[in-house]
């Protein structure tokens, strides 16, 4: 699936790269699709079981925080976020999958068994409005990055390189 690397050309385009992948960051995940900059992964922080909500790090010990597709395999994700953002001196970024384009609309999920939390824009707004002690929204948008609208429902389309999420920028307060 690779929804890291299938949206680089794209990041780099937009400026994220030069904007809110800046410093020392730590990847939430990776494994096989790291986040690379300057020709190299950043650290990466795989969580054990993916039941690990404490971080083994200091207060803003990374300048940002990525996760591609991690989050929604927690049951709490206002306490993961919270806690990454505790880890993180200026940047959470994360990818979830969209409930619509992803999942089709049906829970739980059809295409991976391990999806504990869904989201679609109303959801990650209500999670987002409950972190506004601790952050501000720099954006959060739908990718649908090659994704065909007109494709048959039972296709799970990021096989085929398409992108089916939502992107979230998050600047620590």
């Amino acid at each position: 699936m690779n929804e890291t690397s299938k949206l680089i050309e794209k990041r780099i385009k937009l400026g994220i790269y030069d904007k809110y992948f800046v410093g020392n960051g730590l990847e939430i995940g990776g494994w096989n699709d790291p986040l690379i900059i300057d020709g190299k992964p950043i650290t990466q922080h795989t969580l054990p079981d993916g039941s690990s909500h404490k971080l083994p790090f200091a207060d803003n010990s990374f300048d940002f925080i990525y996760a591609s597709h991690v989050l929604e395999h927690f049951i709490s994700p206002k306490t993961v976020l919270r806690e990454w953002l505790r880890v993180a001196r200026n940047y959470v970024y994360f990818a979830v999958p969209d409930f619509y384009l992803y999942e089709k609309g049906i829970w739980p999920s059809k295409f991976n068994k391990n999806h504990l939390s869904r989201f679609d824009m109303q959801t990650i707004q209500e999670l987002l409005s409950n972190l506004s002690d601790v952050c501000a929204i720099e954006f959060c948008r739908i990718e649908d990055n090659k994704y065909d609208y007109a494709a048959d429902p039972q296709l799970d389309q990021t096989r085929t390189g398409a992108s089916a999420q939502i992107e979230v920028c998050l600047k620590k307060c």
